[in-house]
């Protein structure tokens, strides 16, 4: 049995992303219809209890006193970031009041990979990172978020720098077909595993790249030559969870030859 809470075991990473775009407000996820050509501001915001109470995404903003869909920044959600549960965990540990209410809306993202963040995070698991891939399309999740909220996302990933991107380089296409001019996207400050081989490994339930990274060169590396990713998922987590383990994993997938540093800024240049 895990030691975590079903709320943050590590083994759930990234846990629950929506099933469709949708609108976060308070504890609920209301859904958001998205129409080919229809912006998303006029996408109609279904009420969940009573769908004759719907209204179109701007005027339920106006009316929930929530800033303007235009006053907002979009950033593309990879990994947990993309799970309404995770977003409300992190507005609320913030030291200031941050609203809950804030557009999710499901896009299809160019040029770009999802794989693993060379490093391990204080819960106990190795969390997505994007990298440069020309002709791959990625699903991914956008958050139009306010100035608090962006704040707040910004001081929850240490690991992580955010950096710009645009649509002529990096095409993000709703699911509407709207393509926003320039949106922004986390990217790891210590870059992403590989296989040793120069190939970025694809992103993985955790159990999996545990298993794989038991079996990679990584392990002699590893405390006193034993690999911590060897033995049950369970296990591996707790011991991930360790700050002595957190602090040399950097190191040690470095080491290994296992990370590598990407430059999304150059996705556009390939």
């Amino acid at each position: 049995m895990s030691v975590f809470s079903d709320q943050i075991d590590p083994l759930h990473y990234p846990w629950s992303p929506p099933k469709a775009s949708g609108v976060l407000h308070g504890d609920d996820f209301l859904p958001l219809q998205l129409a080919a050509d229809l912006p998303l501001g006029r996408s109609m915001l279904l009420d969940g209890a009573d769908d004759s109470l719907s209204s179109c995404l701007n005027e339920a903003l106006a009316a929930a006193n929530a800033e303007p869909l235009d006053s907002r920044s979009p950033v593309v959600s990879i990994g947990s970031n993309s799970s309404p549960e995770v977003l409300r965990r992190k507005f609320g540990s913030s030291g200031y009041p941050v609203s809950r209410i804030l557009p999710l809306a499901r896009a299809q993202l160019h040029h770009i990979g999802v794989g693993h963040s060379a490093h391990v995070s204080m819960a106990g698991y190795i969390a997505a990172a994007p990298y440069p891939h020309r002709g791959r399309r990625s699903t991914v999740w956008v958050a139009w978020l306010d100035a608090c909220q962006l704040a707040a996302l910004d001081e929850t990933e240490p690991n992580y720098r955010r950096i710009e991107l645009n649509n002529e380089d990096c095409p993000l296409v709703l699911d509407n077909g709207e393509r926003p001019e320039t949106f922004s996207l986390f990217a790891s400050r210590w870059g992403v595993l590989t296989d040793g081989q120069g190939r970025k490994l694809p992103f993985l339930e955790q159990s999996a790249l545990f298993q794989l990274l038991a079996g990679s060169v990584a392990a002699e590396y590893l405390q006193d030559g034993q690999s911590v990713f060897e033995g049950p998922p369970e296990r591996v987590a707790e011991q991930l969870a360790m700050p002595s383990v957190q602090a040399g994993a950097k190191e040690w997938f470095r080491a290994a030859g296992l990370a590598v540093q990407v430059d999304l800024g150059a996705v556009g240049l390939g």
